[in-house]
This record gives C-alpha cells, sequence and structure tokens, in this order.
C-alpha cells in the first residue's frame, strides 16, 4: 500500500526536501516501521538499502515497494545483529564494496524473547537492540567517516527508556530475575546513552549521530512492547496511537532540519506516544554514565571475540 496523501502532504509542508541521488540505508526494514521508513526513501527519490536478517522477506517488502515505486531504487542485504560474525560479515561488505551511504538507520530490533540468546550467547533482547547495534555501530563508523560527504548515523530508541530503562551491572542481562520490559527499556536505555556520547565523539566529523523514536506505534513490536492493554485498544482507538507510516517520518524530519547532534527525534504528544516528529528533551540519564557503559560493553565483546 502506497504512502498515504496525508502524509505526502505533510513531508511537502514540513521537510521540503528530496533525497535524489542520496542513499538510505534501513536495518530490519522488512516490516513496520522499517519497512515505512525505506517507502518514504523511495518516494523521495533515494536509492534504499534494506539490511534484514531475512533476506526472503526483505525481498518480498523491496517488490512491494516496487509496485507502487516502479522507478525505485532498492537493494537488499543480509545481516542479523543478534550474531556477530553476521554484523562483522555485513561491515565488510560495505566497506569492500564502497557502497555510497548518506543516512544510516539501525532500526531493526526485537521484544519479548525470554529464555532466548543470541548466537554469542547473550540475552536476546539486550544482546540484539544494544550490544548487535553496538557492534554494528562501531564496525561501520570508520568506512562512514571515509565518505567524502555529510552522513547521518540514526539509531532508534523508544520513549520507554524514560520510565522503566534502568541499569543494574550486578545483573545486567537479567539472569537473575527476567522481566520483557526490564530487557527491552534497559536494551534502548542503553542504546540512547551510547548514542548520545557518540554524537560527541564524532563532532567535527562528517558522521551527524542521531536518535529517533516511534512513539507508540501499530505495530507487532510495538503493540507487544507496551504490554495486553495497548493490544486490546490497538483496533477499537487505534488513532490514539501512531502508524508505522507516521512514526517513520522522523528520519526525513532530521535530513531536513538542522537539529543539533545527539538529538531525539519522534513524537511528542500523548508523553511521546503519539504525534508527528520533533526534537525530543533529552534526559538527564541518558547524558550521564556513558564511559562506565562503554567499559562494561567493551569487556563483554571482549568475551565474545
Amino acid at each position: 500500500m502506497s504512502l498515504s496523501r496525508r502524509t505526502k502532504k505533510w513531508i511537502e509542508k514540513n521537510c521540503g526536501v528530496s533525497l535524489e541521488g542520496k542513499t538510505v540505508l534501513v536495518t530490519g526494514a522488512n516490516s513496520g516501521v522499517g519497512f515505512k521508513t525505506a517507502e518514504i526513501a523511495a518516494y523521495l527519490g533515494a536509492r534504499v538499502i534494506m539490511a534484514c536478517r531475512s533476506t526472503e522477506k526483505a525481498e518480498k517488502a523491496a517488490e512491494t515497494i516496487l509496485m507502487d515505486y516502479p522507478d525505485a531504487s532498492v537493494k537488499v542485504m543480509r545481516v542479523d545483529l543478534a550474531d556477530f560474525r553476521s554484523i562483522d560479515a555485513f561491515a565488510e561488505e560495505l566497506r569492500n564494496t564502497e557502497i555510497d551511504v548518506d543516512a544510516f538507520v539501525n532500526n531493526a530490533g526485537v521484544f519479548r524473547h525470554p529464555g532466548e540468546v543470541t548466537a554469542d550467547g547473550l540475552e536476546l533482547v539486550i544482546g540484539t537492540n544494544y550490544l548487535g547495534t553496538y557492534r554494528l555501530t562501531e564496525k561501520v563508523l570508520p568506512y562512514l567517516t571515509w565518505l567524502p560527504h555529510p552522513v547521518y548515523l540514526i539509531n532508534t530508541i523508544s520513549i520507554i527508556h524514560k520510565t522503566a530503562g534502568r541499569i543494574d551491572y550486578g545483573d545486567f542481562w537479567l539472569s537473575k530475575r527476567y522481566g520483557d520490559i526490564k530487557a527491552y527499556s534497559r536494551s534502548k536505555l542503553c542504546l540512547a546513552k551510547y548514542t548520545y556520547a557518540l554524537a560527541k565523539r564524532y563532532e567535527g566529523t562528517n558522521v551527524r549521530v542521531m536518535m529517533n523514536h516511534p512513539g507508540i506505534s501499530i505495530t507487532p513490536l510495538g503493540v507487544g512492547a507496551f504490554g495486553k492493554i495497548v493490544k486490546k485498544l490497538a483496533v477499537p482507538f487505534g488513532r490514539l496511537f501512531n502508524s508505522p507510516e507516521k512514526s517513520a517520518l522522523s528520519v526525513v524530519w532530521i535530513m531536513a532540519h538542522d537539529v543539533p547532534a545527539g538529538s531525539i527525534v519522534g513524537p511528542t504528544k500523548l508523553f511521546g506516544g503519539w504525534g508527528y516528529p520533533r526534537q525530543n528533551r533529552i534526559l538527564k540519564k541518558v547524558k550521564t554514565g556513558a564511559e562506565e557503559l562503554e567499559q562494561f560493553t567493551e569487556r563483554e565483546i571482549g568475551r565474545i571475540v
């Protein structure tokens, strides 16, 4: 299904940007907000790279985009954020083939997988959403800084980091007392802390590091992340929540506006759960503790590789 007339009008009025000649790479682009991010980029004339765990699902998603935008350029690549070997191979392919990238969107994520682990033996949700994104980001950044033009690196967090996000290094992987919301919110708080610090580190380079969040979006992951109540309300009160299409507008909004590096962009209405994207306030807990988190993260990676 192509983009709605309302979305197209909103982009024209609030962004007024063409992505002709640009390349937008989106992880987890075969469904939900990631798919709509890729579709919006294609609509605006960008070359699109859909980087997904399942190339079969990604190819079907690419075909859907091409049905509505037959002149679009859509490429599928494979990367599994729950597998360091896959991440490293993807980063190597990106470098070796010298694929141009103007916006690198780390959108892929998972929720509610109690008892499951990554290919490297880590709790699946934190291991994918945070450590997988961390590993991928660190692996591709040297290549992105080599490119002779500005690059946006956008990490997708969640508004749940504001309320439920807590970090306990004594039980980081929640092996003592697991909880779905605990794992998901911790993964997103860690990613927010890391991204905010990363933006400071890359000041003065061609890479502009940003964060976006989808609000409460009607996707399988979004509905699941906010529990049974939201799932029950999703159909009768769907207008209270963001559609994947509306949530996906944050990337084009970032690319069209001069927002400071390290900013969070996403819905701001109804406590950040609904609406069109705008710059959000960054909490103190995102701005502090990044050094301790990075040291811990590097130690955990050192145990694997």
